[in-house]
C-alpha cells in the first residue's frame, strides 16, 4: 500500500456530503477519573497515527480525477481550556483539503480530571475504525505511563497493506455475479427511497450558526448493566434483536415529540438511516477505514403506532441480511461515479435524506477492560465513560449512537442546535428512554403493609 491512495465510492460519498455548516465528522469523548500526562498522551498518539495512516492524510481533490488520500505530518495533540462537566468546548471543523483527518484534544476539567476528545472526518474512517485507533492509543498510553515503550504496548500493528482492498468487501467477479439476482430486491428499496418523502423536523427558528454543529449539543440515556441484560433477554424472548427494539423506540419517540405534527399523507415517512458494518474476519488487521454501508428504514405514522412495529423492523432487517442488501448503497455509489456529475450530483440535493441516524457500536474495548469493574485502566487512571457523537447531515438534525461500556448501555443523542434546542433534545431523549424501558420486565409490586411469614412466625 502506498500513497497517494484513491478514495472508494463510499469515501467519495462522505467527501461530497461535507459542507461548511454540516461537516461530515463525528467525535468520541473518553472521560478519565484523573489528570493525564500531556507528553505521554502525545507520544501514544504518534504511535496510533502511524498505525492508522488514513487519519494522518489530506484529500487531494483535483477536477477530472478521482480524489486521493495524500499523507501529511502526524497531527499533534492539542489542549483545550477548562470547561465545566458535562459541557464540551466548540471545536473547529476538520478540513479535508489540508488534513489531518483526525485530531485529539485534552480537555481540562475544573475538578482536575481530564477528557480526551477525538474528532474524525468520516471520509477517513467509520465509527468502528475510529474505536480501533482509540483502543491502540489507550494501549500505547498505558505502556508509556508504566515506563514502557508505547509502540510495544500497542501490540500487533495493523497491516497497512490491507487498505488497498478496503473498498472490495471481499468480492471477486464470481461472488459479484452470484449476488446480482438478490440485488434485484435492492432496486425495490431504491424505488421506495426515491418515492417516499422523509419527514423533516421544523427548525427552532434560530438562524445564528456561529456555533454551528460544533456546539456539541447532546443528551444521553443511560441503562444499568442489569437493565441492559434484561433488555437483551426481553428481545431474545420476542425473537428480535435489541437493535430492532431500540430502532422502534426511536421511531416512536420521534413521532411523539419532534415529528408529532407530521402529515398523514401516504408518501410521508419517518426515515432512519442505519449504518451496516461490512467487515469480515479477514479485515481484523485492517487499519482505521470506512468498511460500512447504510440501509434506510421508512415507516408511516400509522405503522409506528401499530403493535407490529418491532416485528416489521425485524422482518425487514432479516431480509436485508439474507439477501445482502447492505451492498445496495455501495453498488449505487459505484454506478453513480460512472455517470455524468458523479457522486457529487447524487448528494447535491440538500433536502432531507433521513429524519434521523441511528448507529449501535456494540460492546466496546471489551478485550482490554478489567473483569471486575468492566472499565479500562490506563496507567493509574480509569476510563470511566465513553460518549460517541454521531455525524449530522444537513436535513438530518438527529443522530443517535449506542455503546456498551463497563456493563452500562448508553444512547447519546446529538442534535443540530439550529433545528432543536437543548430542551427539545432532552425531551426526545426522555421519550426514547421511556419507550425502551417499556420492554423491561415489570418489577414485582410489594404491599408495604404485608408482614413477611418469617416475621410472623418469630413473633408467634
Amino acid at each position: 500500500m502506498g500513497f497517494p491512495l484513491p478514495l472508494t465510492p463510499f469515501e467519495q460519498y462522505m467527501l461530497r456530503d461535507d459542507t461548511a455548516s454540516h461537516p461530515m465528522e463525528f467525535f468520541y469523548r473518553f472521560a478519565f477519573d484523573g489528570p493525564l500526562d500531556a507528553e505521554a498522551v502525545a507520544q501514544a498518539a504518534v504511535v496510533a497515527f502511524r498505525r492508522h495512516p488514513l487519519l494522518a492524510c489530506r484529500v487531494e481533490d483535483t477536477p477530472g480525477r478521482t480524489p486521493r488520500f495524500v499523507a501529511v505530518q502526524s497531527p499533534s495533540v492539542q489542549r483545550l481550556a477548562a470547561c465545566s462537566a458535562p459541557d464540551l468546548p466548540p471545536i473547529p471543523p476538520l478540513d479535508p483539503a489540508t488534513g489531518p483527518l483526525a485530531r485529539l484534544f485534552i480537555v481540562d476539567r475544573p475538578d482536575g480530571t481530564h477528557d480526551i476528545l477525538a474528532q474524525f472526518h468520516h471520509v477517513a474512517c467509520d465509527g468502528l475504525g475510529a474505536l480501533a485507533f482509540l483502543a491502540e492509543w489507550c494501549a500505547a498510553l498505558d505502556a508509556r505511563l508504566h515506563g514502557a515503550d508505547p509502540a510495544a504496548g500497542a501490540g500487533d500493528a495493523p497491516d497497512a497493506n490491507l487498505l488497498g482492498r478496503r473498498g472490495r468487501y471481499g468480492l471477486d467477479v464470481w461472488k459479484l455475479l452470484a449476488m446480482l439476482p438478490a440485488q434485484a430486491r435492492g432496486l425495490e428499496g431504491v424505488w421506495k427511497f426515491a418515492r417516499h418523502r422523509p419527514v423533516g423536523i421544523a427548525p427552532a427558528g434560530r438562524e445564528d450558526r456561529s456555533g454551528g454543529l460544533q456546539a456539541m449539543q447532546r443528551a444521553t440515556a443511560h441503562f444499568s448493566a442489569g437493565e441492559a441484560r434484561s433488555l437483551r433477554r426481553a428481545a431474545t424472548a420476542a425473537g428480535v434483536s435489541l437493535n430492532e427494539v431500540a430502532s422502534a423506540a426511536l421511531l416512536e419517540a420521534l413521532l411523539d415529540t419532534v415529528a408529532a405534527a407530521m402529515p398523514r399523507r401516504p408518501r410521508d415517512v419517518i426515515r432512519l438511516s442505519i449504518p451496516i458494518n461490512m467487515r469480515r474476519p479477514a479485515d481484523r488487521r485492517l487499519p482505521a477505514a470506512n468498511v460500512v454501508s447504510m440501509v434506510f428504514l421508512d415507516r408511516r405514522a400509522e405503522e409506528i403506532e401499530s403493535d407490529g412495529l418491532v416485528a416489521s423492523l425485524h422482518a425487514e432487517m432479516q431480509l436485508i441480511k439474507r439477501l445482502g442488501l447492505g451492498m445496495t448503497l455501495l453498488f449505487t455509489l459505484a454506478a453513480a461515479r460512472c455517470l455524468p456529475g458523479g457522486i457529487r450530483r447524487l448528494v447535491g440535493d440538500r433536502t432531507t435524506a433521513a429524519t434521523a441516524l441511528f448507529t449501535n457500536l456494540g460492546r466496546i474495548l471489551a478485550r482490554a477492560t478489567d473483569r471486575g469493574t468492566g472499565q479500562l485502566h490506563v496507567g493509574p487512571r480509569r476510563l470511566v465513560a465513553v460518549e460517541p457523537l454521531a455525524p449530522l447531515r444537513r436535513g438530518t438534525p438527529v443522530g443517535m449512537a449506542a455503546v456498551e461500556y463497563g456493563g452500562r448501555l448508553s444512547f447519546t443523542l446529538r442534535t443540530d442546535p439550529a433545528v432543536l434546542d437543548l430542551a427539545a433534545t432532552e425531551a426526545l431523549r426522555d421519550a426514547f428512554a421511556a419507550r425502551l424501558r417499556r420492554h423491561l420486565p415489570a418489577e414485582p409490586r410489594v404491599d408495604p403493609t404485608a408482614v413477611p411469614a418469617a416475621v410472623q412466625e418469630a413473633c408467634a
